[in-house]
């Protein structure tokens, strides 16, 4: 009888060893099952973190191009590399332990709304006071940026909110100067018409949008403000003298007087404005392509020397084409 019991004993105690040795068994495959898919997750997690990462860097430095190697983040290690122009492609590859993953993301960048040019230069304040002399031109007839006439219709040579504003203007014009003052109409040609509604809304929108800010002070020879091929949005606070050869093309935003002198060159939007008394003029032989806005409650303009204001359809227009806002659309996320 007791042979049998040790017997019984010892093939019990056999089962339950095999049985405790299959459960620590499977438990270490559950746990390294459970180890790896963590992993997995963690991978993923970090290449679309990289991605959300430089889709906020991207939307304030909307040149930001290029590879960027060996970046950390949250225990792990991703690459990353940005393309494109107008569709800009994002891709990472991530590392976590030994997981690898990646992820890729394409955006189209928004285009900017430029409102509709009404002459080659705009005047909207209640106190506008103007002094022109030399042989300075203001002009609404069509030129492109060599000089050539351009094909769109004229436009006004300057444009004002009311036709008291326009009467004055008119009684300020030296009758020397008069001739110099084209485009549609009668000369010298001035027209009457409100700015756009939301003005200041499209106004915003270009100083969120822009590739250049700028403190008050003098900008001189070797300043480039971008170019027709890569045209810039140009936004500077404070008062702003260009002086010698400095040049550039885009939308150029000055929040303070603006003071054009020697050969400064500029093609597209020129936005002077502020909350007090605003100055804009221009001398020498500078020159704007494209259409100049001056804004405020109190505005002087002044012209001499061989400055030249034209409307230029084809500045604008290239502008309109070129130029980006700083929001994008997200067209195509895709992780593995």
């Amino acid at each position: 009888m007791g042979n049998k019991v040790l017997i019984i004993a010892f093939a019990t105690f056999f089962i339950l060893s095999s049985v405790v040795l299959m459960i620590r068994g499977k438990t270490t495959k559950v746990s390294d099952m459970t180890t790896d898919y963590f992993n997995t997750l963690q991978a993923q997690y970090i290449a679309n973190s990289a991605l959300n990462i430089y889709l906020n860097k991207l939307r304030f430095n909307k040149n930001l191009r290029g590879d960027f190697k060996d970046i950390s983040l949250l225990g792990g290690k991703y690459d990353l590399s940005i393309t494109g122009t107008d569709s800009v492609l994002i891709r990472v590859q991530s590392r976590f332990m030994n997981k690898k993953a990646q992820a890729s993301v394409t955006t189209i960048w928004d285009n900017l709304t430029i409102p509709p040019v009404k002459s080659g230069m705009s005047i909207s304040s209640s106190n506008i006071d103007i002094k022109f002399s030399g042989n300075i031109l203001i002009s609404g007839i069509d030129r492109n940026p060599d000089g050539t006439f351009g094909n769109s219709p004229s436009v006004a040579g300057i444009n004002v909110e009311t036709i008291a504003d326009s009467i004055r203007i008119l009684n300020e014009i030296p009758n020397n100067v008069r001739p110099k003052i084209t485009g549609v109409g009668s000369t010298p040609s001035i027209g009457v018409s409100q700015n756009p509604s939301n003005f200041m809304e499209l106004l915003n929108q270009y100083i969120q949008s822009a590739d250049i800010i700028l403190q008050s002070g003098t900008y001189t020879t070797g300043t480039i403000l971008g170019t027709p091929e890569s045209p810039k949005i140009t936004y500077i606070v404070g008062n702003a003298n260009f002086a010698g050869n400095a040049s550039g093309a885009g939308i150029l935003i000055v929040y303070g007087d603006l003071s054009c002198s020697g050969n400064f060159n500029y093609q597209g939007l020129v936005i002077v404005y502020g909350n007090t008394a605003i100055s804009a003029s221009a001398s020498g032989t500078s020159s704007i392509y494209g259409s100049m806005i001056v804004i405020g409650p109190s505005v002087n303009v002044t012209a001499t020397g061989s400055a030249i204001i034209n409307y230029s359809s084809r500045a604008i227009q290239n502008i309109t084409q070129k130029l980006k806002a700083s929001k994008f659309f997200v067209t195509n996320w895709i992780d593995w």
